[in-house]
């Protein structure tokens, strides 16, 4: 069954999929609180938040591109590596079987789904192939509870079909506003023009395999991309969408859709990108949106040499209009310059590092060369890291971390990939969100995590940062598309 090319866009290299001969692989997840914390994110209910980092061309059982999701808990040291699951299709209690192709672990979102107060995971295989035919796709919900992650229910298909790639794209927020999670699940459809639909399945949602209603969307944009955030402060989450325009290679415009209580109403366009963030970047109450665009401008028309970001700030009617702007790194106060290939903007996130109740936003530059060209380390990586103020995104003070950082463990290596995906989120629970960074070819394409802690002031701890690949969760280090995605 061949792997339509989309899915494969931010997976830098094509090598032998790793191997898993086991299915759920589990260590001593520790004790759980007497009552689960509730938080985003966290799986077992101990107060800290975990990290989910798919691998979707793993391979299982001896499938390749089978695929798996690796769960790393939290707690008041960082990430712990030795406290892991690791979850595929061969696991006990999780729908289906590992297949060549599948692709599980495709797309991943944390939320708690059936309101227990441990968050639960989201998992899609869009090349699943099922009873409606090849490629049809799945979506499966793994169930948080005090032990951990355990068993799963596959979430409908409401319109399955050969080649409906169900779950190629994916977002969980409250979009409706009435407390129960709900998902934006993507998928290819019947007919229109973009031929693709974005099905928003409302919550509840049961072990039983029970949901709320769904409505389905025309997508405007091919291939979407999905990122849920609270945008214009009414407490209902928002869907930012990217992709291609219709019948295109080129990226369009992103399009805001704003949450209601009866669902998801179309709004305004944005600037193109491929991928996006959401966050308050001026402590204002209202989410602004982060889109990047890594693309060079002789293969995007809408792109700039190196890469861009573009910032689009949240009002209380949703975006604004007039509050855009758009950064490379050639822009006053931005860490380097634009050269061809640095793939500025490749990855994306939002979160307040040091705790000033603004948010402050990362972007991956996994193609930047580091000592210059001709001799440099090219495609070593970089991230470059700007400070969230009142008066919007600041680029005074801005970071850029590398492996050669203080602090940051490992030595930048030509082709690595460093910042080829970027999560902010609040692992150790000391109220400052928390870098996860990939580097997607570190060790020969096996891949390599970041946890790089928030720090008051200087935004990072250059104490407290860890590393770890797939080999120290006891899997292969073998290409797997290590870190492609991440949840928590």
């Amino acid at each position: 069954m061949p792997r339509h090319p989309r899915f494969r866009r931010t997976l830098l290299c094509a090598a032998t999929a790793a191997a898993l001969t086991g299915g759920l692989l589990t260590a001593a997840a520790g004790t759980a609180s007497a009552a689960p914390s509730g938080l985003a994110g966290d799986f077992n209910g101990d107060g800290y938040r975990d990290l989910a980092i798919s691998a979707p061309a793993a391979t299982v059982g001896g499938k390749e591109w089978a695929g798996h999701v690796a769960v790393v808990h939290g707690s008041a040291t960082g990430l712990a590596p030795a406290r892991r699951t690791v979850i595929s299709q061969n696991s006990p209690g999780i729908p289906g079987s590992a297949e060549t192709d599948d692709q599980f672990g495709h797309k991943v979102a944390a939320a708690d789904l059936n309101r227990d107060g441990y968050s639960d995971l989201i998992v899609t295989a869009p090349n699943e192939d099922t009873e409606q035919g090849d490629d049809a796709g799945t979506v499966v919900v793994v169930w948080g509870s005090a032990s951990g992650l355990s068993g799963g229910t596959t979430i409908k298909n409401p319109l399955a079909l050969h080649g409906s790639y169900f779950g190629l794209s994916l977002a969980a927020g409250d979009f409706t506003g009435d407390g129960k999670p709900d998902l934006a699940i993507g998928a290819q459809g019947d007919s229109g023009n973009p031929p693709f639909k974005i099905r928003l399945i409302r919550g509840p949602f049961a072990k039983s395999g029970t949901t709320g209603s769904v409505t389905s969307y025309a997508s405007p944009l091919e291939w979407p991309g999905l990122t849920a955030g609270r945008i214009n402060g009414d407490g209902k989450a928002d869907l930012v969408v990217t992709g291609n325009k219709p019948e295109s290679d080129d990226l369009g415009p992103a399009v805001y859709y704003q949450g209601t209580s009866s669902g998801l109403s179309k709004g305004a366009a944005l600037r193109p990108g491929s991928v996006a963030a959401i966050g308050d970047l001026d402590g204002d109450g209202y989410g602004d949106i982060a889109l990047g665009n890594a693309e060079e401008p002789e293969h995007e028309p809408s792109g700039s040499t190196g890469g861009e970001v573009s910032v689009v700030h949240g009002t209380s009617t949703g975006p604004s209009a007039t509050r855009r702007t758009t950064l490379t790194q050639n822009s006053a106060g931005v860490p380097g310059v634009s050269e061809h290939g640095d793939a500025f903007g490749a990855a994306v996130a939002i979160g307040d590092l040091d705790k000033d109740g603004r948010a402050d936003l990362s972007v991956g530059v996994p193609g930047e060369t580091i000592g210059g060209e001709p001799d440099g380390l090219y495609g070593a990586g970089t991230i470059t890291v700007l400070r969230g103020s009142t008066t919007g995104l600041s680029t005074s003070g801005a970071l850029l971390l590398s492996q050669d950082s203080p602090g940051v463990p490992g030595s930048a290596e030509s082709i690595d990939g460093f910042g080829s995906q970027l999560f902010a989120s609040d692992v150790d629970r000391d109220g400052r969100a928390d870098l996860s960074a990939v580097a997607s070819q570190e060790n020969d394409d096996a891949g390599g995590l970041w946890h790089l802690p928030g720090a008051a002031g200087t935004l990072y701890s250059t104490t407290g940062s860890t590393s770890f690949g797939p080999g120290a969760l006891g899997l292969s280090t073998a290409y797997s598309a290590f870190g492609s995605e991440l949840a928590g």
